[in-house]
Parts: C-alpha cells; sequence; structure tokens
C-alpha cells in the first residue's frame, strides 16, 4: 500500500508543478479603491493616520455570484491493480480442508482540485462541481455535487469498504495464498468555468488601536470598482464587463483535477505445494493473517 500511496502523492505534486497558479485577490482590489477614496475625503484632523495605521473590514453580502456549468476537457482514465489483504491457509494435513476467507478492509477515494488561475476573497465563496457521470457510476456513495471554496486548492476523501467471506478449500499438504485485490481508477482532468458577479459592497474603516471606532463607512458597485482598477492595471483584463440592465463583470476560472477511487474487488487464489514453499517460508505459521496495511 505504501508504494500505491506515493503514486497518488506523486501524481498530485505532477498536477502541481505543471501549471503556476495566478489568483487575484478581490479585497486588494476594493482595498485600493477603498484607500482612494479615503484620501479624496478624510478630514485634516485624520490626515496623521498612515495606510498601516488603518484597519479596512469588507462586507461582501451584497455581492452575488453566479457560476455556470463547470466544462471538463482533455480528460484520460488510468486503471490501477491494488492488493489490500493477504493471507496463507496452510494444509498439512492427508486430508482436505475448507477455511473461512473472511475480512473487511477499506479504502480511501481521493478528489484533489487545484487551481491554476482564479479569484480570492476573504469571505467564501464556493464552486459546485457536478462530478463526472461515470465516477458517480462507479461510486453511488458519493455526493454528484461538490462545494470548493474558488481559489483554494482542495482536496476530498471518501472511506470506502470492501468485505469478503468465502469459503477456500485446500487441499492436502497445499498452501493457499488468498489476496483481496481493489481495481482502482485514474481520472485526470482541466477544467474551466464562468463566474459572473455583481452588486454592492459596504466597507468600514478604523484602525488597528481601536478595531470598534468607526472612522468612515463606504459602499461602492463593485462593477464599477473592478472597471475602474481594469482601467489602471492591464492585468485585470481577464475580467469582462458584461454589458445589461444590470451590468456584472465576468471571470473564467481555469483548474485541474485528479480523482482516484476503487471499481471493483477481487479476489485472488494462488497455490503452492508445502514441500516447495516450506524452503522459503520456513518460520510461517498455518494460516497467518498479513494485512497489506
Amino acid at each position: 500500500m505504501g508504494n500505491q500511496n506515493k503514486i497518488i502523492q506523486q501524481n498530485i505534486e505532477n498536477i502541481h508543478e505543471s501549471n503556476q497558479s495566478y489568483v487575484i485577490n478581490l479585497d486588494e482590489i476594493v482595498e485600493q479603491w477603498i484607500l482612494s477614496i479615503w484620501n479624496k475625503t478624510k478630514t485634516k484632523s485624520l490626515s496623521r493616520l498612515k495606510h498601516e495605521d488603518l484597519l479596512i473590514k469588507i462586507n461582501w453580502k451584497h455581492v452575488t455570484f453566479k457560476q455556470n456549468n463547470i466544462n471538463y476537457y482533455k480528460s484520460s482514465i488510468s486503471y490501477f491493480p491494488r492488493t489490500i489483504f493477504r493471507t496463507n491457509f496452510d494444509n498439512k494435513t492427508t486430508n482436505e480442508h475448507s477455511y473461512t476467507f473472511t475480512t473487511e478492509k477499506s479504502t480511501h477515494s481521493i478528489f484533489k482540485f487545484i487551481f491554476t488561475r482564479s479569484l480570492y476573497k476573504s469571505e467564501e465563496s464556493t464552486i459546485i462541481f457536478h462530478l463526472p457521470k461515470q465516477i458517480i457510476q462507479q461510486n453511488n456513495d458519493i455526493q454528484r455535487k461538490q462545494a470548493i471554496p474558488f481559489g483554494k486548492d482542495t482536496t476530498k476523501e471518501y472511506e470506502k469498504f470492501w468485505n469478503v467471506n468465502s469459503q477456500i478449500h485446500v487441499p492436502s499438504q497445499t498452501r493457499i495464498i488468498a489476496e483481496l485485490n481493489i481495481d482502482e481508477e485514474e481520472f485526470h482532468s482541466q477544467f474551466f468555468v464562468f463566474i459572473q458577479f455583481s452588486g454592492r459592497i459596504t466597507a468600514s474603516i478604523s484602525t488597528h488601536q481601536s478595531p470598534n471606532t468607526y472612522l468612515k463607512l463606504i459602499n461602492g458597485d463593485i462593477v464599477q470598482i473592478i472597471c475602474q482598477a481594469m482601467k489602471n492595471n492591464p492585468r485585470l483584463n481577464m475580467f469582462k464587463l458584461i454589458q445589461g440592465n444590470s451590468p456584472s463583470i465576468r471571470f473564467k476560472i481555469y483548474g485541474k483535477c485528479l480523482f482516484r477511487y476503487g471499481i471493483k474487488q477481487n479476489i485472488v487464489l494462488n497455490q503452492e505445494l508445502l514441500e516447495k514453499s516450506s524452503v522459503f517460508y520456513p518460520n510461517i505459521p498455518s494460516a497467518p493473517l498479513k494485512s497489506c496495511y
């Protein structure tokens, strides 16, 4: 199992390394706008305060974020066998014997979401991922809708149980090596989703020394704030203004995902004559239980 975990971790690291993330901090954009308003409207008595003295709290509750469906592309699927339990049944008698091969083991289904271009804000918002249908068909116990904070790489794990209860018939002077194997599927994909938002932000300005004493309250239209920032910073041309009766800002989020989960269990039996195997297993007692964990 250790090697399998190393493979999973390596695949996750490969996703991280293949694309550097680019995250636009919406709080920073709004704070710059707030400071510009503050500089224009502050009284003479407040001019002594430096920017680092100020405590700005932004309220996003009146800004609405909407998304369209997640689009998966460049998807690929790989398959991996995995042994999660192994035991031996030794029959040193002259007659055939029956043994019960019974165990319950668990594996973890891993769902990794990595953003390569996204937004961030202090008040958390989520993106709803609808997992591909073929994944849900293999994992009925996992919800198709996965809520992921945008701009925040996230790993979700779900425990899945595997059971076996079978009769094993072992001939005379024979060892049966019984394994519980799991077939795992690994889904790699890139994705994109459009986020559209509009509304008004409100912000309070105080000082770090007196955080509950408000010096000024400011509110503004987030669409106008973003448009103004776009004029001053060409790197923000990733935002698109959507005209209409209620103008909004659109942003295209990119990312990658890795999903790994078990899809099938197999019982594998191998047979050896004890006379031949005793040289290689001189200290193994009859029917020991060996877990691959």
